[in-house]
């Protein structure tokens, strides 16, 4: 199976912006964009921004005047991105990898970057870059998801793919909750040089009121949606075995299910 964790591709944009931003970023998109605190001199990068589920909670937390560079490495989820927040003053958009950021040393207060480290091959190299471009005294702040034993409705999917595929499961839900350990966080962190490093642990409970939102989220909204019909696998059916073992677990609409995530904020010294 072709390694295409990272591609989102197809109809993969539209499916992962109306399922799940809804479904499991929208909180957590309002509470990262209202801790960067920027000023109007001020110059803010978003990594990883994809379709801009934080992009524009961010324009809006921040003054006008400031600059706001907005960046991700899939066109087809930056181009959703800009059509979010375009209109808006002082914001402009470039296709970036997070870990080769194509900037001068120190030139921005703010970095800002939602679930998007999990997917960097090199965690060091992405921190390195973030500290690197930041100015004396700026702010990194990116968020990771905890471990699927705190989301229990990821967990499910993963454990009907294991089920479907015993053999070689899709193994892209592994990337963006298999990133979660707070040692090895600050670990990195440290080496590049960061800070006043400061870890908040978010539970919030996923508010779901039709089934079916849940396998075109985390099925049709990622990856995965690649991966199984290369495996030789139905979508329709994955889907439907999906849906059936949401109900058997957590009964019928509506359900409240906890999910949690990981908010690190590191200072790079004067």
């Amino acid at each position: 199976m072709a390694d295409n964790n990272a591609e989102f591709t197809g109809s993969i944009p539209e499916n992962y912006d109306k399922y799940l931003g809804p479904l499991i970023f929208e909180g957590y998109s309002i509470d990262i964009a209202n801790r960067i605190q920027a000023s109007v001199a001020d110059k803010v990068l978003e990594i990883a921004a994809g379709t801009g589920l934080a992009t524009h909670h961010i324009r809006k937390a921040i003054p006008t005047e400031t600059e706001f560079v907005v960046t991700d490495l899939n066109e087809p989820m930056l181009e959703m991105a800009k059509e979010k927040v375009s209109s808006l003053k002082n914001t402009t958009f470039q296709i970036v990898d997070g870990q080769n950021l194509e900037f001068a040393d120190q030139s921005f207060d703010r970095i800002v970057c939602q679930f998007g480290i999990m997917f960097f091959p090199d965690k060091q190299r992405g921190v390195n870059e973030a500290f690197r471009v930041l100015k004396p005294e700026g702010q990194y702040l990116f968020s990771v998801w905890d471990s699927f034993e705190h989301n229990p409705l990821i967990k499910l999917v993963a454990d009907t793919l294991i089920e479907l595929f015993p053999k070689d499961p899709p193994s892209f839900l592994d990337v963006p909750l298999g990133y979660y350990k707070i040692d090895e966080i600050k670990r990195i962190l440290e080496l590049a040089g960061f800070g006043e490093i400061e870890i908040s642990i978010l539970p919030r409970t996923m508010q779901i009121n039709e089934i079916s939102n849940i396998p075109q989220g985390f099925i049709m909204g990622n990856p995965l949606s690649l991966q199984i019909p290369e495996m030789g696998g139905n979508l329709e059916q994955v889907m439907a075995s999906v849906t059936e073992r949401i109900v058997a677990k957590f009964g019928d609409v509506p359900i409240e299910v906890p999910m949690q995530a990981i908010v690190i904020k590191a200072h790079r010294p004067q």
